[in-house]
């Protein structure tokens, strides 16, 4: 249980260290999409959960397991992916599927093996297509913010 308590403060803290390499203006473009991202994630987290499709598990306080992840690495990954790929959609969607990939295939054992999350009712190809569609939400999202700024930007001049 210790080891699961460590490991979810370095899922929260770590990803958190690079934010200030993706510089100010970058954040400042990203950050809405990241911020919807987590919350349409926790909101498949409480749906999913509901319906036995996974299982979460207790956190560290008030928060469960999850919540480490949706404040952590979702949401610094996404800015992440969104400086290197934004405007470059097949370089998003292939970068995007590598890393929902890899997480599936690979990440999920480790989140089990640490009493952090596992699936229940869903196989691991259902899960995959969960986070295919979070990840065209999340370009789309940025996608519409940044056709809003920009026609914001032509009628203020």
């Amino acid at each position: 249980m210790k080891n699961s308590k460590l490991f979810l403060l370095a899922i929260l803290i770590l990803p958190w260290l690079t934010v200030p390499f993706l510089g100010r203006k970058a954040l400042k473009k990203y950050l809405p999409a990241a911020i919807f991202m987590a919350t349409f994630t926790k909101a498949i987290d409480l749906y999913g959960e509901k319906k036995k499709w996974w299982r979460f598990y207790k956190g560290i306080g008030p928060l469960n397991s999850m919540n480490f992840f949706n404040f952590g690495p979702y949401i610094v990954t996404s800015l992440w992916v969104l400086k290197f790929t934004c405007g470059k959609y097949p370089l998003y969607l292939i970068f995007n599927t590598i890393l929902h990939i890899l997480f599936t295939f690979k990440g999920l054992k480790y989140l089990k093996r640490f009493k952090i999350f596992s699936l229940v009712k869903l196989t691991k190809i259902q899960y995959l297509f969960i986070n295919f569609i979070r990840g065209l939400l999340l370009y789309c999202f940025q996608y519409i913010n940044d056709y809003c700024y920009s026609k914001k930007t032509l009628y203020s001049k």
